[in-house]
């Protein structure tokens, strides 16, 4: 694929942008076509998670799968050509199908009402277990329906990524770097899981454990290994791979900061997600860390006797959030998100060995992923 001479950066950028988001969705397209295809025989209502998978997907921002590209772009120090832009679309499908699946699994663990400004999966099929008058609890019925199309989900994008052609050494490196992506979220997501039970004692404290649930859970599948499957695809050498990392390490992290603070801050038409989730679930995110710590004795009873209740009234919630806001915690994440998000555009900048068009597009998607300056005060 060639450029015209009078391209600049920042249009050339763009517009590769939106041929890797086209594929990424044709090829998801395709994929779920053919597995319909094959639940097909199976029985004809089987073929409509396919569907409910589609639509799952339908609204995503790609992050994951632009990471990836974008990622291949700067090792390759030059545009990609067709071939080149269609495994790394192929990797970025299987990644989003990953992320379709941690979604799925995590909005049931969560017990999340919603996804995507519409209901979660598991509501949605519990609502059609009352409308179809089916037998048994709908709530677990929606629950089982979930955690299945999470796992075909999962299996799905192992078969995505193994069809990925190109030079077989990068390959198989780009292949390694997909594994550890499933293996550390999953495990992340345990950690998760056990941290907001309190049973993770291995961390020093409640904001270390935060910490570390964010950095196994969040950024190896969110920037971190999705950046690094790309540049092992197109040839990155273990140098270039550690600059990844370290560049993926502060922009992930600043990542999942920025979402803990639009539980408190956001917009629900914006995020697509009810404002004070994270309050209703118990989240035990670096914010409240921060906020019990700064929190006088009145404070700390507000948090005890709100966080974690899935009764808790809207102006409980908003006592919660104003107490946020009022010890300075909203105020110091944000700070730390901005901290991070500089501390990896100097990561980025310094890493000479990229072609300057990849690193351009890194820059502008981890700008995206960073912004809190728009966010509401």
């Amino acid at each position: 694929m060639s450029s015209s001479a009078a391209s600049t950066p920042d249009t050339l950028v763009t517009a590769l942008d939106a041929r890797l988001t086209d594929r990424v969705t044709g090829i998801a397209r395709e994929e779920l076509a053919a597995r319909a295809e094959e639940l097909g025989p199976i029985a004809p209502e089987a073929v409509g998670l396919v569907e409910d998978l589609q639509g799952y997907l339908a609204g995503g921002k790609l992050l994951r799968p632009r990471f990836c590209f974008w990622g291949g772009v700067a090792a390759l120090g030059r545009e990609p050509t067709e071939a080149e832009l269609e495994a790394l679309a192929r990797h970025g499908a299987a990644i989003e199908l990953v992320q379709a699946a941690a979604l799925l699994h995590d909005d049931v663990i969560d017990h999340s009402p919603m996804r995507r400004g519409r209901p979660a999966m598991h509501v949605q099929w519990a609502l059609r277990h009352r409308a179809w008058e089916l037998f048994g609890d709908a709530e677990e019925f929606g629950v089982a329906i979930a955690i299945v199309l999470g796992d075909l989900a999962l299996s799905w994008a192992e078969q995505v990524a193994a069809a990925v052609d190109g030079e077989p050494a990068a390959v198989r490196r780009a292949r390694a770097e997909f594994d550890a992506l499933r293996t550390e979220v999953m495990s992340g997501q345990f950690l998760d899981i056990l941290h907001q039970a309190g049973g993770y004692h291995s961390t020093p404290d409640a904001e270390a454990a935060a910490l570390s649930v964010i950095r196994w859970k969040t950024v190896p599948y969110t920037v971190l290994r999705p950046v690094r499957t790309g540049a092992a695809l197109a040839g990155a050498d273990d140098a270039a791979l550690t600059a990844l990392s370290d560049w993926a390490v502060e922009v992930g992290t600043a990542f999942q900061l920025r979402d803990d603070l639009l539980s408190v801050v956001g917009e629900q038409s914006a995020t697509g997600k009810p404002i004070g989730g994270d309050i209703l679930e118990g989240k035990r995110t670096v914010l409240l860390a921060r906020a019990e710590a700064a929190a006088d004795a009145q404070g700390r009873e507000l948090l005890g006797r709100v966080v974690g209740d899935a009764d808790a009234s809207a102006e409980e919630i908003a006592e919660v959030h104003q107490l946020m806001i009022d010890t300075g915690a909203v105020a110091s994440v944000a700070e730390e998100v901005r901290h991070r998000a500089a501390r990896g555009r100097e990561l980025l900048g310094a890493a000479t060995s990229f072609g300057a068009l990849g690193r351009e597009g890194l820059d502008a998607l981890a700008a995206l992923a960073t912004d809190v300056d728009s966010l509401p005060a």
